[in-house]
């Protein structure tokens, strides 16, 4: 549910290193890179998440328990009523009133930064994995070549006794080289490397003139710090992260056996240091129109002098492309000029230290232990790392997504969740254009126009219909890092593969295991991998509005992203166009402002303030979900007037809005928690459920909220979206 309108930072710090926690709908305390600038990903603990219209029995309908266990997983009809408090009001705090048993008796993971539903789901996909992974590595996997590519990636990152043995031997030669390096066009040559890092993040993305053709696209990176703040702020935290960065790089270096660290770390630590005043703010790198400048290849150097850009394109195979996209444009602009203006043997030191931090969890014990204590305890909070055999099985569905994932949806994923999903999704969509239909404040230009998207939107669900081929990758589980490698350029290869070929809103853009859902203004399309389609946010055994309030929601947010800040730039097709009448637009933008100011006074933490235009594409997802999601269920209440009935002295509606708090309870470490409220593009988990809820009217019935409540607002001072 995380927007990712384009590719972010590049940074050390990210997801899959440090564990660190989904935020519901997935949010990110600081987004991964990224190759597709037109996914809106709704990864569920940041959240970032119409067909049929006669939903499923299977899917939504609450079912009596069978004798194989056919039970709801929470609860005896989805919500685990033992948490709800009994002191907290839920017009005070409605996030606490619904999760506070479940906040004070969880825990986080040893190793973690963070727990929730989502990291629960994930969890339990990855025990299945693990025992498919297990079951492969012990028979030998003969039979199934996909299975023995798998296990020898995972035997080769499990077998720490010897990485121990060679220590820093795997990339010496290597480091070498880099130290080497004499000239700006080797430093250049280094950067394009998939496995390097660089200033210049280089990926492929979509034309905006054109969806169905790729570009090469370039994006500003290069800190190793989680985002420009770390190197900017002078407050006692920021101060501590900096002399802790510092001390790691040395500790590195000292490691490898290269000599001067003391030196190498002050240039590292200067150069990142004005590297990261030159990048983009959260809130530029969301904005769709400033991150699309398509500029002629051989333009290049004259727009942005200073870096070999012919050479960095040739030893990355797309020297022929004639254009190429650039996003966070003025950054790069700038950071070319640094380039140039910066030694080249400080480049080389920089080039050096962030290759060994690349392969540090594949090296030796002290530099696996190095990375760790800062990566993980500094930065994120985490005491001690996760056992190693847990991060194998996380390594290869990280390197390997797409072949764990297709042995994963063979045994798991049952084709009746396809049609009962499509069920779902025909009531969310089609409440959606009922509303379309009766908004007040949408002219009937625009309201046509709004109806033709939504009706164009592409749904895809569980599993892509092409795998994609790894059949000429041998690994061998001797050479973790070879492995590595390979993986890095055969990553590479098929997304340049992109360039030639024809890109439709059929394709797939996440694993089918993934736990999260997506959007894409360019393709007018919304992603539902299997991983998402399992307890807490969807169960056929659950009562039907604990499903509406958890996928419901899901699915409604994904359709919002379609109609949020940025997808109401594109039309129907994918094209960016402006298809509103001007007076609509200012009536949007009145609207949205009201959320932004809404998300800027709430403060999370002592001097911290949300971003509520950093977060308002994710606001406006929430908003529109939990708003649709309650309409598409009175529609299936019509249909079904027999489940009106309470359950266990609880409402309907009541069990809606309980399911939607629910499936946002989330745990951090402070250092996660303080990351996550200042960097990330969806607000902090509480935040996601009353800063929500205190705009729908139906909930303050529900639940009897009073004015003197602290969540209350006037009627004219709630935001009316879609």
């Amino acid at each position: 549910m995380t927007a990712l309108n384009v590719v972010v930072n590049s940074s050390h710090y990210n997801r899959e290193k440090m564990n660190l926690p989904i935020s519901l709908p997935n949010s990110s305390a600081f987004l991964p890179k990224s190759k597709f600038t037109f996914i809106e990903s709704r990864k569920l603990r940041r959240i970032i998440f119409l067909f049929t219209l006669m939903p499923s029995m299977f899917i939504i309908k609450a079912q009596k328990p069978k004798a194989n266990g056919g039970k709801a997983a929470f609860g005896d009809w989805g919500i685990e009523t033992r948490f709800i408090s009994k002191s907290v009001k839920p017009g005070n705090d409605f996030y606490t009133y619904v999760n506070e048993g479940w906040l004070k008796s969880s825990s986080i993971p040893a190793g973690t930064s963070g727990f929730n539903s989502f990291s629960e789901a994930k969890d339990k996909i990855n025990l299945r994995i693990s025992d498919m992974i297990r079951e492969g590595a012990k028979t030998g996997h003969s039979a199934n070549k996909s299975l023995g590519q798998i296990s020898s990636v995972y035997l080769g990152y499990l077998d720490t006794d010897h990485m121990d043995k060679l220590g820093i031997k795997p990339i010496e030669n290597d480091l070498k080289n880099i130290l080497a390096v004499h000239s700006y066009e080797e430093v250049a040559k280094w950067m394009a490397d998939p496995k390097s890092f660089s200033i210049i993040a280089i990926h492929t993305g979509p034309d905006l003139n054109d969806r169905s053709q790729f570009l090469v696209s370039l994006n500003e990176s290069g800190i190793g710090l989680p985002a420009p703040d770390y190197y900017t702020k002078d407050d006692a935290a920021n101060i501590k992260h900096r002399k802790a960065y510092r001390e790691y790089i040395i500790r590195t270096f000292n490691l490898a056996g290269i000599k001067n660290a003391d030196q190498r770390a002050d240039d590292i630590l200067n150069i990142e240091t004005k590297l990261a005043a030159l990048q983009w703010t959260p809130a530029q790198m969301r904005d769709s129109k400033i991150n699309s400048h398509v500029i002629n290849t051989v333009d290049l150097n004259t727009y942005a002098p200073g870096f070999p850009w012919k050479i960095f394109l040739t030893e990355r195979q797309v020297a022929d492309v004639d254009q190429v996209i650039l996003q966070a444009d003025s950054a790069i602009k700038a950071k070319a000029q640094l380039f140039a203006e910066t030694p080249v043997d400080v480049w080389s030191s920089y080039l050096a230290f962030h290759w060994i931090v690349n392969y540090s969890t594949i090296l030796s014990k002290d530099f696996r232990q190095n990375h760790f204590d800062f990566y993980g305890t500094q930065l994120s909070g985490i005491p001690t790392d996760v056992p190693r055999e847990q991060k194998s099985i996380q390594y290869v569905n990280n390197r390997l997504g797409q072949l764990v994932g297709k042995l994963y949806v063979e045994k798991y994923f049952p084709e009746s969740y396809l049609k009962s999903i499509k069920d779902l999704v025909g009531y969310v969509r089609r409440a959606f254009s009922e509303r379309l239909k009766k908004l007040d404040w949408l002219d009937e230009k625009s309201r046509k126009e709004a109806i033709d998207k939504l009706n164009a939107v592409t749904v895809r669900i569980g599993y892509p219909e092409v795998w994609r081929d790894y059949s000429s990758l041998k690994f061998n589980t001797e050479t973790p890092v070879d492995n590595e490698q390979l993986i890095a350029r055969a990553n590479w290869d098929y997304e340049r593969s992109l360039l030639d070929k024809k890109f439709t809103s059929k394709e797939w853009y996440q694993m089918p295991q993934t736990v999260d859902a997506t959007s894409s203004k360019l393709y007018n399309s919304i992603e539902f991998p299997a991983g998402i389609l399992q307890p807490i946010f969807f169960d056929p055994y659950a009562d039907a509005a604990v499903n509406f309030g958890a996928i419901g929601v899901t699915i409604g947010h994904e359709l919002g992203h379609c109609f949020d800040d940025q997808g109401s730039q594109f039309d129907g097709n994918g094209v960016m166009r402006d298809w509103w009448t001007s007076e609509t637009r200012k009536q949007f933008e009145n609207r949205t402002q009201l959320l932004v100011e809404q998300y800027n006074d709430f403060s999370p933490l002592e001097g911290i303030h949300l971003n509520g235009k950093q977060t308002l594409g994710e606001n406006i997802g929430d908003l529109t979900g939990v708003v649709v999601a309650h309409a598409a269920y009175q529609l299936y209440l019509k249909d079904h007037p027999d489940e009106k009935k309470n359950l266990n002295g609880f409402t309907p509606d009541q069990r809606y809005f309980l399911s939607f708090a629910q499936v946002n309870r989330s745990l951090y470490t402070p250092e996660a928690y303080r990351l996550s409220a200042e960097k990330d593009y969806h607000a902090p988990a509480q935040y996601r459920v009353n800063g929500v809820v205190r705009n729908i009217d139906i909930w303050y019935k529900t639940f009897n909220i009073k004015k003197n409540d602290q969540l209350y607002l006037k009627p004219e001072s709630r935001v009316k979206l879609w």
